[in-house]
């Protein structure tokens, strides 16, 4: 069906990667849910009224919900698609993050309100049991009442499951938080009126209205909903790890590079689609400059090609093939080598004066030994493995890196590195 949909409403809907191409995803799931939420909000919202059942009120009162956050979607991504300004140089493409947490806020909200209801009404059923000695008695349902309440939850059951796959797919196409938001909200409004059709049929076989303990718990599954939703907006809002598949695969295209030696203090940070990131190559100090250069003129153009990240290159010269530098180098890694926690090393470089050597590196500490004592016990066992080795007393000069923010650990390009 979402096939079928994209072929019909959006021109070239293969081509993901245009904010033009992502803006008419957003609108056409949109307006898919802006017309089926109202279709399912009418019909309940009459059977609702025509019965008294608060939980069926409450749930289409969701849908009428779940029809104004498809306004509030379609507001978004109209302007997430507008050009960048100079208020905006990044663009507008966060706009999708601000209005999943709008969508978040509406239906905590709601999922409120219905709980109050359904706890208004239990002390009714406590009361009834106190006073009578059974629950309040609903002589509302007829036969047939009870047979079209049950096709229309069940015709909204299915509508609302159609509903959730074409936002699944749109979503999981686009990589949108919005619509992914909608598509739990859809499969909680699935689980919700599943509930609802539970109280409907206890009510008509035992004629007992329990009707309160469903409202609560659609009421109770909708505040769990919204605040999931209000997580994940935050989340990226506050800036996430970048995916994982994604440093892979930049991991390996950089890589394919020959005159690339090594690869560290991966930085990135999205705004919507549009990726940055800041990483720095080493190469061989003994190449020319404008051809080290050019390298890293590649790197960046093919990353934006075929990545689509904004890709911003450091040049990190290193001496390839110095047998000084490679036998401190060896020494240096067998210091590590001794802790079970994996430690990565970059930027390796000496300085060799007639008396002493300096040797100057990065390392990424593991969080357990990244402290006082972790890095003093660190740089004793290098000196350890170092000092003196090879007739002349040794200096480390060490810059310790985040390990949190370093993106890289993990990855290929860690173990090449270190």
């Amino acid at each position: 069906m979402t096939e079928l949909l994209l072929k019909l409403f959006v021109k070239d809907y293969k081509n993901v990667e245009s904010t033009e191409v992502r803006k008419q995803y957003g609108l056409l799931g949109s307006f898919f849910g802006l017309i089926t939420n109202f279709i399912v909000f009418a019909a309940k919202i009459v059977i609702g009224a025509m019965l008294g059942l608060y939980s069926i009120i409450a749930d289409s009162v969701n849908n009428l919900s779940d029809f104004g956050n498809n306004f509030l979607t379609i507001f978004g991504y109209k302007i997430y698609a507008k050009k960048a300004d100079d208020e905006h140089p990044f663009g507008h493409q966060r706009m999708e993050y601000v209005i999943s947490l709008v969508i978040s806020c509406v239906v905590i909200a709601l999922g409120v309100v219905m709980v109050y209801q359904g706890i208004l009404d239990t002390i009714q059923f406590i009361k009834s049991m106190q006073q009578t000695g059974h629950p309040i008695i609903d002589d509302t349902f007829t036969y047939t009442s009870y047979i079209v309440t049950l096709c229309i939850l069940s015709a909204a059951i299915f509508t609302k499951v159609m509903q959730g796959l074409v936002y699944r797919n749109l979503g999981k196409r686009i990589n949108s938080l919005p619509m992914i938001a909608m598509f739990q909200d859809s499969r909680n409004d699935v689980i919700a009126t599943s509930l609802v059709v539970v109280g409907v049929v206890v009510t008509w076989f035992t004629g007992y209205s329990v009707d309160c303990f469903f409202t609560i718990a659609v009421g109770i599954l909708v505040i769990i909903s919204g605040i999931g939703i209000m997580k994940d907006a935050i989340n990226v809002l506050l800036g996430e790890k970048p995916d994982e598949e994604l440093v892979k695969k930049l991991v390996a295209l950089v890589s394919s590079h020959k005159d690339v030696y090594g690869m560290h203090d991966l930085t990135m940070h999205c705004y919507g689609s549009v990726i940055f990131a800041v990483l720095h190559l080493e190469v061989d100090a003994k190449t020319d400059v404008m051809v080290s250069h050019e390298l890293c003129d590649t790197v960046e153009r093919e990353a934006k090609a075929k990545l689509n990240i904004n890709l911003t290159v450091h040049m990190d010269p290193i001496l390839v093939n110095d047998p000084d530098t490679d036998k401190y180098k060896k020494a240096v890694e067998e210091a590590l080598a001794t802790y079970k926690e994996h430690i990565s090393m970059h930027d390796f470089r000496i300085l060799s004066a007639p008396s002493y050597v300096n040797i100057i590196f990065d390392l990424v500490l593991p969080t357990n030994l990244d402290n006082g004592l972790g890095r003093k016990q660190v740089r004793d066992e290098i000196l350890k493995h170092t000092n003196n080795r090879y007739g002349k007393p040794t200096y480390l000069v060490i810059h310790y890196d985040d390990y949190i923010t370093d993106f890289l650990q993990g990855t290929t390009a860690e173990k090449k590195d270190g």
